[in-house]
């Protein structure tokens, strides 16, 4: 997946808005055509909760939500807004081109292939936590997310706040097997201090702490939930 700046992305959109834009009518938000299709662009909404709307205007109707996250197809960029269509089924409307990451390609989604991370992870369950371990005779862990994933011919991040930035961010609510999911270091806090790999079931497996061992865990439980940083995909 090759990414681009939003900023250049839209221009790039908008230049097929402008070449094109007295061939069709503006669709209404329930389309029952398919969306023009500029290109393949798709974004990632990047903020808590972003407002679908029927037409570029801030005063228009609200007709949808959509959350951080959330994978939308780019239709066309106007000055301010970008619509897209979302939900799978042919709906559209209009969001606010700040709070939206374009990306050049098809959208994403999840092959499957997450599962051999975790495959390989658990061959290391009960292997002793070492501060600075990337290797089966200890871990740390972040080095244990990389020492896996290199397993599997990704090369990754060494530190979890740099690990964090590996790969496609992931919600809560669309973690699947093999997604590497941070944790602040105090609730609410900034900094990524811990990391762990999503198995599925609301379970990580991951390795705690000094004096402790590669083993399950839940991110459900108080500690965790309240420190949940975000959800990272590498196998795509």
């Amino acid at each position: 997946m090759f990414s681009k700046k939003k900023g250049i992305a839209r221009i790039i959109a908008l230049i097929c808005v402008l070449t094109t834009i007295s061939a069709f009518v503006i669709m209404p938000a329930y389309a029952d055509e398919e969306p023009v299709d500029f290109g393949q662009f798709y974004g990632i909404i990047d903020t808590d909760s972003l407002n679908v709307r029927a037409y570029a205007d801030s005063d228009s109707p609200v007709i949808a939500e959509l959350h951080k996250y959330e994978y939308v197809k780019i239709n066309w960029i106007e000055s301010d807004w970008v619509c897209v269509a979302y939900n799978n089924d042919g709906l559209m409307g209009y969001v606010s081109s700040d709070y939206i990451n374009i990306f050049e390609g098809e959208m994403p989604t999840y092959s499957g292939a997450g599962q051999a991370a975790v495959n390989v992870a658990a061959q290391f369950l009960g292997v002793p936590y070492v501060w600075g371990g990337t290797s089966p005779a200890g871990f740390d862990c972040s080095g244990l997310m990389q020492y896996v994933y290199k397993q599997l011919g990704y090369s990754i991040n060494r530190v979890a706040e740099d690990q964090m930035k590996n790969g496609i961010p992931v919600s809560r609510e669309d973690l699947q097997p093999g997604d590497l999911v941070g944790f602040y270091s105090s609730p609410g806090g900034s900094y990524i201090s811990h990391i762990g790999m999503y198995v599925g079931n609301g379970m990580m497996i991951h390795a705690p702490h000094t004096g402790d061992v590669v083993k399950y865990a839940s991110i459900d439980g108080s500690y965790y939930s309240s420190r949940f940083a975000g959800g990272r995909r590498i196998i795509y």
